[in-house]
Order: structure tokens, then sequence, then C-alpha cells
């Protein structure tokens, strides 16, 4: 790690009362740090605020977000950031009354970008598919919550696996997303995504791609959907367009993904 702050101190020292770790009460944004700035950063204080009040948090007030993360990257050429908001200590049991107006924390961390990123952008990756089922929630579904025990365990099952991610399905058998990332795939040239409302996280850069690519379908999809998909890639903040290489171990084309890769240059 190369910074971290709390509440705008450089510090590394948080309460073990706080919520968010008793019960992962909050919520974070990952980001792409490039030339001493935040890539897509306007989004990524929307994902915030948005998260605080879908989750009912005290988004603090006192505190500008968005000058304090650009003046903190400055002098970072390419490193990833993550913002963490907790719901601070207090409150008993799983309540929040009385918890004080200025209870949240904000945590502000950088650390070192993957430096295997950029090649596989370009030469693909290789794709299975889970054991396991992420749950179904519609209080939670596509919110960046700092509960991802289901991400732990998932990504405990790719460390011992050969491909590089994996694509989760919910506990209905739907498609979802891969451990970490959104997943996108063309089915008789009609570029498509998984519908994601009650499960997985909705993505910043899927959001762009939707909102670049108007034709995009968003659909229910099942594992065995896949089985003639022309070309797949992943997708988040870091990685940016990932092209999928092989799915099952089945040759999938990657120059629909490098075109559009190209086409979404300036967006992401």
């Amino acid at each position: 790690m190369k910074y971290c702050s709390i509440n705008g101190q450089e510090q590394t020292e948080l309460a073990v009362t706080d919520r968010g770790l008793a019960y992962g009460d909050g919520i974070f944004t990952t980001a792409k740090i490039v030339n001493g700035q935040v890539v897509l950063l306007e989004k990524h204080i929307e994902r915030l605020t948005h998260g605080c009040q879908h989750l009912k948090l005290q988004f603090p007030a006192n505190i500008n977000l968005k000058a304090q993360l650009a003046t903190v990257v400055k002098g970072y050429s390419l490193a990833v950031l993550k913002v963490m908001i907790t719901a601070g200590s207090g409150g008993r049991g799983y309540s929040r009354l009385g918890l004080s107006d200025n209870a949240t924390n904000i945590i502000i961390m950088i650390s070192d970008f993957p430096s295997q990123y950029e090649t596989l952008a370009q030469q693909g990756i290789t794709l299975g598919d889970s054991k396991h089922q992420i749950s179904s929630s519609s209080m939670l579904g596509g919110i960046k919550h700092l509960n991802r025990l289901e991400q732990v365990l998932l990504r405990a099952e790719l460390d011992e696996r050969s491909e590089d991610d994996l694509i989760v399905t919910n506990c209905q058998g739907h498609v979802i997303e891969v451990t970490s990332s959104n997943i996108f795939y063309w089915q008789n040239g009609q570029l498509c995504t998984p519908e994601i409302s009650s499960s997985g996280v909705d993505g910043i850069v899927r959001q762009a791609i939707i909102a670049k690519k108007n034709d995009v379908k968003v659909c229910q999809i099942r594992l065995e959907d896949l089985k003639d998909a022309q070309a797949m890639f992943i997708c988040n903040s870091l990685m940016g367009i990932m092209p999928v290489k092989t799915y099952n171990n089945r040759q999938l084309t990657v120059d629909l993904v490098l075109k559009l890769q190209r086409e979404m240059k300036g967006f992401i």
C-alpha cells in the first residue's frame, strides 16, 4: 500500500468497534489512477453517493470528497484507488440507533496497479465456470457493499483452478458476473450482458458500455446459453475491457473485443 488516510488524516488505524468490520456496514469503490487523475471520478463519486443513499448511510457533509481525492492522487502515474465509507462506531447490535452525525468514516487507499493487466487486455484470459453460486437480494442487488464474503470464497476457488477467472451464477442458475468483474458476450452478432438487478455489482464500466452501445441486450441467461457465444469479455474499472480467449477450453475470437476497446477509448 502506497497511501492510506481516514477522514482526511494519513493513518492506518481504525477502531475495532467500527460497523464496517463488525457487519460489513458500508460501501466502497475501486478506481484507476492515470497521470495523477482518477479515471471516471464523477461516476465513482456517484456510486458512493448512491450507495450511501441506498444503505441509509450518512454521507459526510463536512468533507469535499472530490477535491480530497483530486489532491491525494496527484503524483501517481498509474495506481489503484480504493475508497470505503463505513457507518462508524456506535449503535447496539445491528441497530444504528445512537450513531452520531459524524460517525461515518471515509477511508482512502492507494496501491500498486496490477502489472499483468496491460498484457491480458491484448492477449485475453481463460475462463471457466464456478462451482459456487451467489445469493439474490432485492435489497442489495447492484450495490458495491463491504460484505464480500461470497467473493472471498469465489476467489479461494479460483486460486485452486487453472483458469484466469470463473463465471458465477446466482441461486436461480442465472449467469451474473465473474469473480470480480462484469461479463459481456456476442451471440449471433448481438452484444449481450446478464441482467443483475438482484445479484452482483452494476459496474461503472458496464454502465459506460451500455450507455455508449445503445443496442446492448440485457437479459437473463444460463450457462448453457453461452455454449455458442462468438466472443466474450470481462470488465471493471481497473482492467477496462479484457477479452476472453478460451471459455471452458473452447477457443473464442478476440477481434470483436479489440474493436470494442478502440471504440470505448476515451470513455472508460
